[in-house]
């Protein structure tokens, strides 16, 4: 995990570099050429920024020494969290490219590309997502002001200025990485329908990347959950499925919606095999019918063992998935999306039961 796989990403896929990398993919390369392990990194750089907003806000009294909101360092420290996402995401991709290699009809150069691809996001458009972040937080706290919970800071000029800069900032970081999910589901998209051979008897090489949108979807809703979680309040409102109804639907659209192009090329060929099973079934079952006709009962074992065998290879081929994934990953995925779900409707039924 985040082991230093960005550093010879770059290298392999330097000749066949169709793009300069990100500010955020820089970001990777030199937090991966850092001693030690990359999340040791981001987890220093979490903390860093909740330490930094705390002594702020009690070195001005704006919240009595010891005092913690869980809320505001919830703001600090996603900032961090959003990029360790982005770098454990592409280590990932990387990681599952490489399982899939043997199923995939690209040259090595193709390869590069491709796996440069699915692990880096152009410059250009990754900024000008991040400054468009920034100007809709912007717009939006013009429009609506900005959260209740800032106005207690009124008349602590320091913290206040301080936590509604991090407020925004983190915005920036929201918005490169919806980017890097929709450019990372893109591609894998790409690979899976223009650069990837369907074989039904060898699947697992195609498992890897369904892991990755299981994974990003599941971070998607596990950014929203933990807001929540961190705000109790929320799930004993009836507002709150509001939230966690459409985040639970996109996560899903997520994991499915980049296997959709490989699951039709899958279901295509798992007909064509059982088109040429039941046309060699018919034929066979034609010579059995010509036999009894015709009185010629010799060899009609064969032909029997023949027929049995056809029958097999149907049955075999409906039972193959057409779904390029591990059901336990799909177990696991919707147990993580449903946990909050239920929460949410246990805690809501015992407050209207026994009141708040």
């Amino acid at each position: 995990m985040m082991t230093g796989d960005k550093t010879d990403q770059a290298r392999n896929g330097g000749e066949a570099r169709p793009y300069p990398p990100s500010w955020a993919d820089r970001h990777q390369l030199w937090v991966t050429r850092l001693p030690g392990p990359s999340w040791l990194y981001y987890l220093g750089l979490g903390l860093a920024l909740i330490v930094l907003q705390v002594a702020i806000l009690w070195a001005e009294g704006a919240y009595p020494v010891g005092t913690l909101l869980p809320s505001h360092s919830f703001i600090a420290g996603m900032m961090s969290l959003l990029l360790a996402l982005c770098h454990f995401l592409d280590d990932r991709a990387a990681a599952a490219m490489a399982i899939l290699r043997p199923a995939l009809t690209t040259s090595e150069e193709q390869y590069n590309r491709l796996r440069y691809q699915l692990t880096t996001m152009p410059a250009r458009p990754a900024l000008l997502v991040s400054l468009g972040g920034l100007a809709f937080i912007l717009i939006m706290n013009a429009i609506t002001g900005t959260p209740d919970a800032f106005g207690a800071l009124a008349g602590f000029p320091l913290s206040n200025v301080m936590i509604r800069s991090m407020y925004v900032v983190v915005w920036w970081f929201i918005a490169v990485f919806l980017y890097h999910t929709i450019h990372q589901l893109r591609t894998i998209h790409l690979v899976y329908t223009q650069h990837t051979r369907v074989n039904l008897f060898r699947m697992r090489p195609l498992y890897g990347l369904s892991s990755l949108t299981a994974l990003t979807g599941a971070s998607l809703a596990g950014i929203t959950y933990g807001w929540m979680a961190i705000n109790p309040g929320l799930l004993g409102e009836p507002a709150a499925i509001a939230i966690v109804l459409p985040i639970t639907v996109l996560a899903l659209a997520t994991f499915v919606w980049p296997l959709l192009g490989i699951h039709r090329l899958l279901v295509d060929e798992k007909g064509r095999l059982i088109d040429e099973c039941s046309i060699r079934l018919e034929a066979t079952l034609a010579d059995l019918h010509q036999r009894l006709d015709d009185g010629a009962l010799e060899a009609m074992d064969d032909l029997n063992k023949t027929i049995t065998s056809l029958e097999l290879e149907l049955n075999l081929l409906e039972k193959i998935p057409t779904w390029p994934w591990r059901s336990e990953t799909v177990r696991l995925l919707l147990t993580a999306l449903a946990l909050p779900l239920g929460l949410w409707l246990v805690q809501y039924v015992l407050q209207q039961l026994i009141g708040p």
